[in-house]
């Protein structure tokens, strides 16, 4: 999606009072991307703290605490409780991306070896400068209810597919747990953009206290507080071999470094490609960019500034066999975080590591497949849970939409502490928009559950609007730079359908004119789903400080989809092309055409009657909304020789004589 090819392929930078013509380069493989994740959380959250000002408030911190450090000389390590959110496509426990709870513990000995600098290690280091940061982890151990809990919440959403940074976004602000007592961390099948890029991982980058009476936007930035990995970049091949990994990202280091950005760390070469950016570290050596693989010892790649690259630095790009230090100065940064940066200073004092309470009969429940469905059509999946002692065999499930009234489901099965179940409700019709779900269990075991705050679920969905067209109409006028303009259309499986410039071929390809007014005609498949995206590698959209430019989408009988111009970095629409493609299109009139025979091995008839005027022509389409074939209706039985098409469904589209129509039929 171009979303990510905006954020992060490109590679172009918000430019607020210059414009870059510089052409973009695309890159296939990006260890982290928090950086650039910070570029989205700004642009939804405007008052988020910009990077002086974060570096401004967390230095007077820093000296603040060595000041203190120095009365006390007491270092006291603080344990971090840990939720994992395996988000899976139901794969067995311990296939593919439903990562088993091996891998999961090994990634947490790996993060507990190098935050403590442990001695016989692959954490350890002997560098004069190498520090242990006192920041231990543990699995959870108690839920927000105070319910007991391994850590470990898995989530079946039925999808094959990738994660795109901003569908991933959804999913954690769905799942997430309490972000002031739990460092939650979301493992995936894999992060992608645009299906040629690949994100190992990412992490939210810790906020001031709210200087100057500003605030992060809160509600949206604590909702998806937390980590994202892929999952064959998460736990260590040598401590759990039986898992799945990607060597050379194999040994855990990719979530070392991804926690390092959740306390507060920056790359050490400063993001900036050059020998002046800072990390904000005075102990980590200027670095001109990130390395990779595992350079030579003595590597300097700014031998005008002091020292060597630190390539074994943990928050470098290097391969994870060689990264094995953070330094004294990285340490007085994460602890200055942990002890006054929002959420990340509740942390310190969150009771998740202690044991939870466990009752007789209890269950839990979670909502796996609601977000946003371009069908009107909705079969919720639940998965319950038996979070007590005896044996689960039945339960009764209440579920309703916004304020309808509740309907009743009844499980039965078998259940043990722990095991889970997936529960598939009845489908259910709604209109488009959006909607609430809400789910609770009414009782399990034939008794009332005795720990009730875990009974009831509630999330939010919505259905995206439908058009009744297999083609639509896509303008786009530029302003004064033209080249900074990509756009693509995608389907329901991320496979692109259109656009406007050679998205495989990057850089070398042909952008947009300035000034200029383009018109796509695009054929569709009917009953899909489609996601616009359109940005703007200057961050200022197409209007209004640099030109009037502008874009709309529309249906070929002239009904707006959607439109805008003035949005920034990028810019997102989903629609859908409905299930009614037998019969009239938007605006066309009940007239009474007809094809026959359908279905039809040989030959078809366009039947039109005599009252009616003939259309000028039709246009023949396949499934995937091909053109097969032209002509033009110069009866009021129009035949049509199919007998070379392959086997399969077919829609014809008649135009002119006062209508639009397309009318589907089957050849066998």
């Amino acid at each position: 999606m171009l979303i990510a090819a905006g954020l992060f392929s490109l590679g172009i930078s918000a430019q607020e009072k210059t414009k870059s013509k510089s052409k973009p380069a695309i890159r296939e493989y990006v260890k982290c991307a928090t950086v650039e994740y910070e570029t989205l959380l700004k642009k939804t959250n405007p008052n988020r703290p910009s990077t002086e000002r974060f570096e401004n408030w967390i230095a007077k911190k820093i000296e603040a605490r060595r000041v203190q450090r120095s009365a006390q000389n007491v270092n006291d390590v603080v344990t971090i409780p840990v939720v994992v959110h395996v988000i899976h496509n139901g794969d067995a426990v311990g296939v593919n991306e439903n990562i088993s709870e091996g891998q999961i513990l090994s990634q947490i000995t790996v993060l507990n070896q190098d935050f403590s600098r442990q001695a016989g290690t692959p954490g350890f280091n002997d560098s004069p400068v190498g520090a242990s940061m006192d920041i231990a982890f543990c699995m959870a151990q108690r839920d927000a209810d105070g319910l007991s809990t391994n850590g470990i919440v898995r989530y079946n959403l039925g999808s094959e597919a990738a994660w795109d940074m901003d569908e991933l976004e959804l999913i954690k602000a769905q799942t997430q747990w309490d972000p002031e007592k739990y460092l939650n961390i979301w493992v995936v099948n894999q992060i992608v953009v645009s299906g040629v890029f690949e994100l190992a991982g990412y992490a939210q980058f810790p906020t001031d206290s709210g200087l100057d009476g500003l605030d992060e936007g809160t509600s949206t930035a604590a909702a998806t507080d937390g980590v994202a990995i892929g999952y064959l970049y998460f736990g260590s091949e040598d401590i759990y071999p039986q898992g799945s990994y990607n060597a050379p990202r194999n040994l855990g280091r990719t979530t070392s470094h991804e926690v390092g950005h959740f306390f507060g760390l920056r790359h050490i070469w400063g993001d900036e490609d050059n020998c002046t950016a800072d990390d904000y570290c005075a102990d980590t050596p200027i670095a001109f960019t990130a390395n990779s693989g595992c350079p030579d010892e003595g590597f300097d790649s700014c031998e005008d500034s002091e020292g060597t690259d630190m390539f074994q630095n943990y928050m470098d790009y290097t391969d994870d066999l060689c990264l094995n230090i953070f330094t004294a100065d990285q340490k007085e940064r994460m602890l200055a975080v942990l002890a006054n940066s929002p959420r990340r200073h509740a942390l310190i004092t969150s009771n998740g590591c202690l044991p939870g309470q466990t009752f007789d009969n209890d269950g839990s429940l979670s909502i796996q497949n609601l977000g946003t469905t371009c069908s009107n059509v909705v079969a919720p999946v639940l998965i319950l849970t038996n979070t007590g002692n005896s044996t689960l065999t039945t339960a009764v499930i209440n579920y309703a939409t916004d304020t309808d009234a509740a309907a009743t489901y009844t499980w039965t099965g078998s259940l043990e502490n722990g095991e889970t179940a997936d529960v598939t409700l009845p489908e259910f019709t709604i209109s488009q928009g959006e909607h609430t779900f809400t789910v609770s269990l009414a009782s399990v075991n034939n008794t009332e559950d005795q720990a009730p705050s875990n009974d009831t679920k509630t999330q939010t969905f919505s259905v995206t609007p439908s058009f009744n067209t297999i083609q639509i109409v896509v303008t786009v006028a530029t302003d004064e730079y033209g080249e900074e303009v990509i756009w693509a259309i995608e389907d329901s499986n991320e496979e692109i359908v259109f656009a406007n410039v050679d998205i495989e071929n990057f850089p070398n390809v042909e952008f947009y004119e300035s000034n200029t007014v383009y018109n796509h005609t695009i054929d569709l498949v009917p009953n899909e789903c489609y996601t616009f995206t359109i940005l703007d590698l200057g961050n200022d959209g197409i209007c209004c400080e640099y030109g009037a430019g502008y874009y709309n989408i529309k249906t070929a009988n002239d009904e707006l989809i959607t439109s805008g111009g003035e949005y920034g970095q990028f810019d997102t629409f989903t629609f859908s092309t409905n299930t009614t493609m037998g019969t009239s299109a938007t605006g066309a009139r009940a007239n009474g055409i007809k094809v026959y025979p359908n279905p039809s091995h040989n030959v078809i008839n366009i039947a039109v009657p005599k009252a009616t005027a003939l259309p000028d022509a039709f246009t023949v389409y396949n499934n995937l909304g091909q053109l097969v074939s032209t002509g033009k209706v110069n009866s009021n039985n129009q035949e049509i020789n199919i007998s070379g098409y392959a086997n399969g469904v077919y829609y014809i589209k008649l135009n002119g004589g006062g209508t639009t129509q397309t009318l589907q039929f089957i050849k066998y």
